[in-house]
């Protein structure tokens, strides 16, 4: 209908008409790609505070799996370092060196550990063997950084934080792998001196066996260390994790 208002405008010469059809069809397109800006625009925010709902979601599942870890931890080193002690060898140590730039800190005071309680002293060697492996929620940043959406997130230091912390999430599964890996070979050491999880076992029969027996006392050592070692992800996971979190529902708020 334009097209042909144009062309009869165009045949009477009537210029002002052209112009003034022509400023109508450039107003139209601009307004109509404007419109499709604003409603991407709105479709965008509305899925970026999706995402960040759902990382916040997530992270309350991680930082609790983070705390139990770290509790179940302190419990299989504390015996361990009892078992040593028990057994008159010389006590468990850690040297984790100086952490560099943006590493994982592995420092660990053995001291403030303290000693297994009575009633557990029958059953080190369960509380040697038996961990938790704290598997981080990645449902969210799967879906959003699958689909291409991480540049949906407009704060770029926000962003750089949450890849940030899961790669540090892939580091504790790795970490996970190794300690599950090492378990497997603490439970055959065990099971070679009539060993098995939940048997108990007087403490004092446990101790001549591991003073007596060095692969024994070798097993416990080296799983305790790594333990060690897995603490030490998961430890910063857990700070990050807060960190992150408490980032992620200040920008929240802050775009609502």
């Amino acid at each position: 209908m334009i097209l042909r208002r144009v062309i009869a405008h165009f045949r009477r010469q009537e210029w002002t008409a052209i112009f003034l059809d022509f400023v109508i069809v450039v107003i139209g397109v601009f307004v109509g790609l404007q419109a499709q800006e604003w409603s991407k625009n709105f479709s965008d925010r509305q899925r970026e505070a999706q995402i960040i709902a759902g990382l916040i979601a997530d992270l309350d599942v991680d930082r609790a799996q983070y705390a139990q870890s770290l509790v179940v931890a302190d419990t299989r080193i504390r015996a361990a370092a009892d078992s040593l002690a028990g057994a008159g060898l010389p006590p468990l140590e850690f040297e984790p060196g100086a952490p560099g730039a943006g590493t994982v800190d592995y420092a660990f005071d053995l001291s403030r550990l303290g000693v297994t309680p009575a009633e557990r002293r029958d059953r080190l060697w369960t509380e040697i063997v038996l961990g938790f492996h704290p598997t981080p929620s990645t449902m969210t940043y799967d879906a959003f950084a699958g689909a291409g959406d991480v540049e949906i997130i407009r704060d770029a230091e926000l962003a750089r934080g949450i890849q940030r912390y899961y790669n540090l999430v892939s580091s504790v599964g790795e970490q996970n792998e190794k300690i599950l890996a090492l378990r497997k070979d603490a439970l055959n050491a065990g099971a070679v001196y009539g060993l098995a999880p939940f048997a108990s076992k007087p403490a004092g029969d446990f101790f001549r066996l591991v003073a007596a027996n060095p692969p024994l006392a070798a097993t416990i050592r080296i799983m305790a260390t790594f333990v060690i070692y897995h603490r030490g992800e998961v430890a910063a996971a857990a700070v990050r994790a807060a960190e992150l979190q408490a980032n992620l529902s200040k920008y929240l708020e802050s775009i609502k």
